[in-house]
């Protein structure tokens, strides 16, 4: 399950770099939205992942 996340996270830091890098080179501001896009799921995926985190360690004290 670490791997899969491990991947996601990659991808979503590869795909935002990529975006970046278009926007900067072309100056079009389609790439600036796109990255942002990619930005937005990777905040909403960390979190996810830390609240899932939380939950495993808070299953110990139910």
């Amino acid at each position: 399950m670490g791997a899969v996340f491990r991947l996601l996270t990659l991808l979503l830091v590869f795909g935002f770099v990529l975006c970046m890098a278009a926007h900067t080179l072309s100056g079009e501001a389609i790439w600036r939205q796109r990255a942002q896009q990619v930005l937005k799921w990777g905040v909403v995926f960390a979190l996810a992942f830390f609240g899932l985190l939380i939950l495993r360690r808070a299953a110990v004290f139910i």
